[in-house]
């Protein structure tokens, strides 16, 4: 086998071509890379989130932090399986510098305090924390948002929870409000929520669409206008590309006779038999 000069030359240049990335392994590398930055932004369910003040645990009544994986477990775990009275429970919904502009650490003091207050009361509810800004999936399955209330009323299943929700001022809320609350029973007089994002009875809890509704308005609040434009600009080049495909007329097949049977006419001078049309 004979090797010219020019081959002896190209040998490095062939060497690295086999070492570069091939087409396919750098369209594989960028969409790990894309994939991996997405899923930095998917909020952790368990994400941990501790109020500002020591929780309360003398009498039973610990400030419960509620989750994506275990808020309905931690509600219903007061509730006895013979029990005809409802178990009161107040989950305060908080958040941080994005969903509630930092304006709930006076809300948050507040509640922890009642907390300490109602530690050995046991006609007390239970009480609870949900952090928009650690649980913002859980926040939209429910349609809430900080700063509320939240009132359930919880008996064994298969019975109806009440649900009922009271705004909460961010610079006029202190012990007093919630103490006053409770003495007052005010929050009875409102009706139970009955709406399609009922945490426990809503048709999308029923039908298991509660959670990924809530992911879905999370990244639709996250994913930046800009990506749904050009999303569209694409979506719109498709269709009218394949509408224009779809109305462009047939061409005939090469050799085809044309329309009518007619046949191709003959050159003057031409040969008889000759079969070709001869143009000058």
């Amino acid at each position: 086998m004979r090797f010219s000069t020019a081959t002896l030359l190209a040998l490095p240049l062939l060497a690295a071509a086999t070492q570069e990335a091939s087409p396919l392994d750098q369209a594989k590398a960028q969409a790990e890379y894309w994939l991996g930055k997405i899923a930095s932004y998917i909020p952790n369910p368990n994400k941990p989130h501790s109020p500002q003040e020591p929780a309360a645990k003398a009498g039973g009544r610990t400030l419960k932090i509620l989750t994506l994986n275990d808020w309905e477990q931690t509600i219903r775990s007061s509730v006895k399986s013979a029990s005809t009275k409802p178990e009161e429970w107040w989950i305060l919904v908080t958040g941080g510098n994005k969903t509630c502009f930092g304006q709930c650490g006076q809300i948050e003091k507040a509640f922890n305090e009642t907390a300490l207050l109602w530690s050995h009361n046991p006609a007390a509810p239970h009480l609870g924390y949900l952090n928009c800004e650690a649980q913002p999936v859980l926040c939209n399955a429910w349609s809430t948002g900080a700063p509320t209330l939240q009132i359930f009323e919880v008996l064994p299943p298969p019975a109806k929870v009440d649900v009922r929700s009271k705004g909460l001022n961010t610079t006029t809320t202190t012990v007093k409000t919630f103490t006053d609350l409770h003495a007052s029973k005010a929050w009875k007089e409102q009706t139970p929520y009955e709406g399609l994002f009922h945490p426990f009875d809503g048709f999308f809890a029923k039908n298991g669409l509660a959670v990924p509704l809530g992911y879905f308005f999370w990244a639709f609040a996250i994913i930046p206008s800009w990506m749904f434009m050009i999303g569209i600009s694409f979506l719109s080049r498709s269709i009218m590309s394949n509408r224009a495909m779809g109305t462009q007329p047939a061409r005939p097949a090469a050799g085809a006779a044309p329309a009518g049977g007619a046949a191709p006419a003959r050159v003057r001078g031409a040969p008889p038999g000759d079969g070709v049309s001869y143009l000058y």
